[in-house]
């Protein structure tokens, strides 16, 4: 009942028959990215940008856009994510990766960067902080290599080492499977709850460094502070839950396609390598549909600060920390700014 419209991209009109129900409009503060400029350039780019956005090739299934008929804060900010992909595809492969409770880690890891390296978290927060964290694992080959012998056969990556340095993601908007389609993990996000978040915050405050061994207790719980007023769901860490019980964020990953295999590999649910769409840069330079399927990206800091190689766009199920999020990210920094004066001021209290 009723009639439906795709988003407006020129390479979506063939998925057309399976839609129903939703209406997309793309929300014109997405129609265009700042700094982001057409990102095409040399043949190869012109070609992918032809076969157009990843999540809408070969036969995409739209019945999951479903999902968010009643949502529509979600609707605007999937549409946001559509027109990315139109815009980036040329020159990047794109990945989701849905989270919940790992948010204040995330958002604590930029706001950290951004006072220690330079790093703009205005787009998105940052999945990995500690660049010695990749000292065994500096790319993907060698990540691979530790999954095969090492971290395998089964569950590899809920190994802590494989969590220290790689991320689970899904290649499609419109995956279904295995395991994860994105409006479903939207809301409530995509985590697990056998991590001692609180420890690990800690544990990374003060090998930042961004605080001394008295200190990263009471930092954490201003954190938690910021966040209740922000309304970023920390109740895992005892914290508060945000005010519409939605936890779920999306962060989308663009990577530059010379850089696919050095930093990503397919993935089997739980992160063995599924042989048979490796290399993965050339299973996703093609007119396939990327509906199912899962990788792993190795998320080493030095290529997610650079905007060339990684571009990221995060969303959240809570429209309330979606309208804060800047504000929560410069109350962040301001707080690391002041801890990082303390530390390196003069002083016996300081000296370890």
């Amino acid at each position: 009942p009723g009639s439906s419209q795709l988003p407006q991209f020129p390479h979506a009109h063939a998925c057309a028959p399976v839609l129903t129900h939703v209406q997309f409009q793309p929300p014109s503060s997405a129609a265009h990215v700042p700094g982001m400029g057409s990102c095409v350039g040399s043949t190869a780019e012109r070609g992918q940008q032809q076969l157009g956005p990843q999540s809408c090739r070969g036969t995409p299934d739209w019945r999951p856009m479903d999902l968010l008929k009643n949502s529509e804060h979600a609707k605007g900010l999937f549409n946001g994510l559509f027109a990315h992909e139109e815009q980036l595809c040329g020159r990047y492969a794109v990945f989701y990766h849905s989270y919940s409770h790992a948010a204040l880690l995330y958002e604590t890891r930029a706001a950290a960067a951004a006072v220690l390296h330079g790093y703009c978290p205005a787009q998105a927060p940052l999945p990995r902080l500690l660049a010695d964290d990749f000292g065994e694992t500096p790319d993907a080959a060698k990540l691979m290599e530790k999954v095969a012998k090492e971290w395998g056969p089964t569950k590899s990556d809920h190994r802590t080492e494989f969590r220290r340095v790689g991320i689970s993601v899904m290649c499609s908007l419109l995956a279904t499977g295995p395991e994860c389609c994105m409006q479903v993990a939207f809301f409530e996000g995509y985590s697990c709850k056998k991590i001692a978040f609180r420890a690990v915050l800690e544990e990374e405050l003060l090998r930042a460094p961004c605080a001394t061994t008295a200190e990263a207790g009471p930092l954490v719980d201003q954190l938690l502070a910021l966040a209740a007023e922000s309304g970023l769901d920390t109740s895992i860490l005892g914290g508060k839950p945000s005010p519409s019980g939605h936890a779920g964020h999306l962060l989308q990953i663009f990577v530059r396609r010379d850089l696919v295999d050095r930093l990503c590999y397919a993935a089997l649910p739980y992160g063995e390598i599924d042989k048979e769409r490796m290399p993965l840069s050339t299973w996703l330079s093609g007119n396939n549909s990327f509906g199912y399927g899962q990788a792993r990206i190795l998320a080493h800091p030095l290529h997610f600060m650079d905007p060339e190689a990684v571009k990221m766009f995060a969303v959240s199920a809570d429209p309330t920390f979606q309208d804060n999020r800047a504000k929560f990210q410069e109350d962040l920094q301001n707080l690391f700014s002041e801890s990082l004066h303390r530390l390196r001021a003069p002083g016996p209290q300081h000296r370890e």
